[in-house]
């Protein structure tokens, strides 16, 4: 099925469908209609909506392609979710996906309809996502002119707002907006890097802007001490792009102050030279300042060898009451480690509490939930150099030393993985594949039978789960609804 005639009669039958596949299942759906606002659900990029069990291990194998929509070319990206977007029409849900040539769309989430398109310009690529505006009305989406532009939700009208269009980079032929844009706590963040061939120059930098006046601060990843954006002048160093797949990370914890994390490439490393380059860096919520900051005892190593820290960006774990470290993150590379932090104290150079050799270089975005007895979990999806999925929990000692242990494997391909439900969703070229969260069986591919074939492609895309829909967009040109019995 490609679309509905009808797309609010469609609308409300994905609502009636929601509940129905609570009762069949017997387990409740998410408490109220949710959004997934941006790149892996929340500002902490956790990818987990962990009130919604609309899809889960009882009802998963009843997945299938409810409608495919075919964009003007391909999103190398994920989409975002709204809800309730007032419409003429009525409230329907939507969803905002971005495609490489700078295209976002507007897309009725009940029947694949494109309901409009946003066109940006310009010299290259962008691999970036939308993120919703706090108002509900309204999206932030990248353009190809070095922009992020403000956008109605409901009709694809570009709105005036103080700092918007928001100016991210002066040199968009050689500075590419690839990480999702983030929203937090008042602030809308931004990254950038190089693109493919790491021609230079380019300056991996995060900026911020305060939404409700449009103070911007820019926080350069080498001469950090230059708070501006660069035109290729003024810094000795170049590259150093900050390209992770979930870009800049907000700290879901509240005595954290609305920190942000960011990891960054290839790049010379000396804090008297202001220089970050294969490090995590952690910023005050303004972006104005750095506050705390991490890099492996070997980055000089890293740098010569091409094993950008930054192919992956940090991940923040729940909580841990028993744990001397309570509030722990996870941050991975290319170099096939995964570092274990402390995020009151990241530890400068060589701190780390412990290093878990992994499989192969780590090129996605972590995803993080808990498990029936409240430890963190961290799923991994391993691509493309290994075709894994893996799990680790947290366990914490008598002593309250907290440490990573290896869960279990999933000889699976997968990008950045989702946790909902007990299910654990990851998309490789040609299939999408669920599995159990606590133990990594596949219960359900979209190549079964009845599930509607194949996808396409993956290279970036990663999928969303949420109010009973699975999304997820392919090296085709095609985004992919998958619903209970495809209704």
């Amino acid at each position: 099925m490609r679309y509905s005639a009808d797309p609010l009669r469609a609308a409300r039958a994905l609502s009636a469908f929601v509940v129905l596949g609570a009762a069949l299942s017997g387990l409740s759906v998410v408490a109220a209609a949710a959004d997934w606002p941006t790149f892996d659900g929340n500002a902490s990029r956790s990818a987990w909506l962990n009130t919604d069990h609309s899809v889960n291990p009882r009802n998963v194998q009843r997945l299938s392609v409810h409608w495919v929509a075919s964009l003007d070319a391909v999103a190398d990206s994920t989409p975002i979710f709204v809800a309730r977007v007032r419409m003429r029409s009525g409230i329907e849900p939507m969803l905002f996906q971005t495609d490489g040539a700078g295209k976002t769309y507007g897309i009725d989430a009940a029947t694949g309809a494109i309901v409009w398109r946003f066109t940006t310009s310009g010299p290259n690529i962008t691999a970036s996502t939308p993120v919703l505006d706090p108002g509900g009305s309204a999206i932030f989406v990248p353009g190809l002119d070095g922009y992020v532009h403000k956008v109605d939700a409901a009709t694809g009208t570009e709105l005036t707002a103080p700092g918007f269009p928001a100016q991210i980079t002066l040199m968009p032929q050689t500075e590419k907006d690839a990480s999702p844009l983030n929203i937090a706590n008042g602030y809308l963040y931004a990254a950038t890097s190089g693109y493919y061939g790491d021609a230079p120059p380019y300056d991996g930098h995060v900026v911020v802007v305060r939404l409700r006046d449009g103070k911007t601060n820019v926080f350069n990843s080498l001469c950090s001490n230059l708070h501006m954006l660069l035109n290729g002048s003024g810094c000795s160093s170049v590259r150093s792009g900050v390209w992770a797949r979930a870009g800049v990370v907000v700290d879901p914890d509240a005595s954290m102050n609305g920190r942000a994390y960011f990891a960054t490439g290839n790049g010379p490393f000396e804090r008297k030279e202001f220089d970050f380059g294969d490090s995590m860096v952690a910023l005050s919520a303004d972006g104005a300042r750095s506050v705390d900051s991490f890099t492996p005892a070997d980055n000089m190593r890293l740098w010569n060898d091409d094993t950008d820290l930054g192919s992956t960006g940090p991940a923040m774990l729940p909580s841990i009451s028993r744990s001397k470290t309570p509030l722990l993150a996870v941050q991975g590379g290319k170099g096939r480690v995964l570092y274990l932090l402390d995020r009151t104290h990241l530890g400068g150079v060589g701190g780390e509490m412990q290093r878990v050799p992994l499989p192969g270089e780590l090129f996605t975005a972590p995803a993080v939930s808990t498990d029936n007895a409240g430890r963190p979990v961290v799923f991994l999806g391993i691509l493309p150099d290994s075709s894994d999925v893996m799990a680790l929990t947290v366990e914490t000692n008598a002593q309250g030393q907290s440490r990573l242990r290896h869960l279990w494997t999933a000889t699976v391909g997968g990008t950045s993985p989702v946790a909902s439900g007990g299910l654990v969703f990851v998309a490789a070229s040609g299939v999408l594949s669920a599995l159990d969260a606590h133990t990594g069986a596949v219960l359900w591919q979209s190549t079964n039978g009845s599930a509607g074939g194949s996808i396409g492609s993956i290279h970036w895309q990663s999928p969303i789960v949420v109010n009973g829909g699975v999304y997820v967009s392919d090296g085709s040109g095609h985004l992919t609804a998958y619903t209970i019995n495809g209704t």
